[in-house]
């Protein structure tokens, strides 16, 4: 059983802290995965209806059909982040990592049974890092003074860190068929690893002497794994247009193991903080998928998708030891939409892709008491809070040597969001005595810091068909 909620919503105007970290790692166990091929990415990751390329199952499970030839690819990439973080003032982090990001293989086989001219089956291990780091610096607006018969003692913010550590992988297994080159059906299965660390921190400044404490519940580990299933079709009109349609189940996680360190009460009074283990399930959220894509001569081909995330069905189980948590989502989780559009050119043995990304926040306004980092704290409502709405844009070029192909792409993407940070508890795990401490003024307010989050992602594929 869950010996702490890492989510406890409190309604009355603020969100405790825990709970937006929480809140945070939706992303990280969700259905959709940013990594594939350079191709894939190159074009923005828009390729539902256009396929042909392992990575475009993605979108498209039909896509594995539409592939004429079998093929092997490997694909290593960069990945960079850099968060600007405004809270009284403007603090700056940034880190990168080099990592294999997709693996790929079709093979296609052509048994010349009538109609049914082609079969293919495909498999793929996509990784996308999730490291990402939020540090705000000293704020003398975040100050009080405490006045006894010792003296004065004054208390000022002397820095806020939110560090996460992790990755998310997903493996998929996949089948196509081909019908009279005019219909393209694809089956998927897929499994889903997730690994989520998040360390969280405040620094006080007590008369000139520096304490830190962890917020309750921090530094938290997480592993999961979870399984999906995934259907698609493409129809070709005709010679230069086909549209396609794709349904991916919600991952459905089971036993996700958690140890954290928390200041819980075993007994009436009696508190103990010590390194915990617990485990539960989650559902993630469904995804519909419609596809158009253009094709004229071999040329030159577009395609544009159109993808509705269905939030509904995240849910963390036991539904008894979350009903708060899942009560927030349920009131303030709802379906987004997502927007992508890309492109190929051929010119001989050169190909030259560019592609764009419109990922919309899945959060509604919230109303919120904060304070912006200026020492007054206000009712604000937030347009952005906890997820902002995501734009990608990305450019690749590929060379085809016969046989053997080099596929390059860089893809940029840009968030801006509201974090929330400060209401909930914090610990002093160096005392003797454990107890509890919080940032000044914080009893009735949250804090809210505004984000800049870029990313980069440098991608190189080397690949064979045969």
């Amino acid at each position: 059983m869950k010996k702490i909620v890492i989510g406890v919503i409190c309604l009355a105007g603020f969100v405790q802290a825990q709970t937006v970290q929480d809140l945070n790692s939706l992303s990280a166990y969700s259905n959709e995965i940013n990594a594939g091929s350079a191709r894939y990415l190159g074009m923005g990751g828009s390729m539902g209806a256009l396929g042909g390329d392992i990575s475009s199952i993605e979108q498209n499970p039909a896509g594995l059909a539409v592939a004429i030839a079998s093929d092997v690819n490997v694909t290593v990439g960069l990945n960079t982040y850099n968060n600007q973080a405004k809270f009284g003032n403007t603090y700056e982090t940034k880190d990168n990592n080099l990592m294999f990001q997709n693996v790929g293989a079709t093979f296609v086989f052509k048994p010349n049974a009538g109609n049914w001219n082609r079969f293919s089956v495909g498999i793929k291990y996509s990784q996308e890092n999730l490291d990402n780091w939020i540090r705000l610096g000293r704020n003398e607006n975040i100050r009080t003074s405490l006045v006894d018969s010792i003296g004065t003692t004054n208390y000022t913010m002397n820095g806020y860190q939110d560090q996460v550590v992790g990755f998310k992988t997903k493996m998929s297994l996949n089948f196509g068929a081909t019908y009279n080159e005019r219909l393209f059906l694809g089956l998927g299965l897929n499994m889903h690893e997730t690994q989520y660390d998040n360390y969280i921190v405040f620094d006080e400044d007590t008369n000139g002497q520096n304490y830190r404490y962890d917020l309750n519940g921090s530094p938290y580990s997480a592993i999961g794994t979870g399984v999906s299933v995934s259907a698609g079709v493409i129809g070709k009109i005709n010679d230069n247009v086909r549209l396609g349609l794709a349904y991916h189940s919600p991952v459905w996680y089971g036993n996700i193991e958690e140890n954290y360190y928390a200041d819980l009460e075993v007994s009436e009074n009696n508190y103990v903080y010590d390194l915990w283990y617990s485990q539960y399930d989650r559902n993630s959220n469904g995804r519909l998928v419609a596809s158009a894509g253009f094709v004229l001569a071999k040329s030159l081909a577009l395609n544009l998708d159109y993808t509705l995330n269905m939030n509904s069905s995240t849910k963390l189980k036991p539904s008894g030891n979350f009903n708060t948590v899942n009560s927030f989502l349920e009131d303030n989780y709802k379906s987004s939409s997502e927007v992508r559009v890309g492109g190929e050119y051929r010119l001989d043995k050169f190909r030259l892709r560019a592609g764009y990304n419109y990922v919309q926040s899945p959060f509604d306004e919230l109303s919120l008491a904060a304070d912006m980092g200026n020492g007054q704290a206000g009712t604000y409502n937030f347009d952005n809070a906890i997820r902002g709405d995501i734009n990608r844009f990305s450019v690749g070029a590929g060379y085809d040597f016969g046989g053997f192909y080099l596929d390059a792409a860089y893809q940029f993407q840009n968030q801006k969001y509201s974090y929330v940070f400060g209401n909930g508890e914090y610990v002093d795990y160096d005392a003797g005595d454990v107890y509890l401490a919080t940032i000044p003024l914080h009893a009735d307010h949250n804090f809210v810091s505004e984000i800049e989050n870029k990313r980069g992602l440098f991608l190189l594929t080397a690949g064979w068909q045969f």
